[in-house]
């Protein structure tokens, strides 16, 4: 159980330092305007307008990719399920 909640808190924190080279836009108005990009592993995976995804990996780093898509204010966040 000890491995699982230090390998929890590691997830997180490199997650957390996964930085896109160039951050494009997530403005969103519908759900549908929002997709999925790239895969769990990817440094810049996550959620993002579908007219303006990232271009390259931006380097090395681990991203966990959401399931899904919503526009949440105004802005294309992730679902976890």
């Amino acid at each position: 159980m000890k491995w699982l909640v230090a390998f929890a808190i590691l997830s997180v924190i490199i997650v957390s330092g996964c930085t896109a080279p160039s951050q494009p836009s997530s403005d969103c108005t519908t759900d549908s305007d929002c997709v999925v990009y790239g895969e769990t592993g990817d440094c810049n995976c996550g959620c993002y307008h579908k007219d303006h995804l990232p271009t390259g990996t931006g380097g090395e780093c681990f991203c966990l990719a959401p399931t899904s898509c919503k526009c949440i204010d105004g802005q294309c966040e992730g679902v976890f399920e």
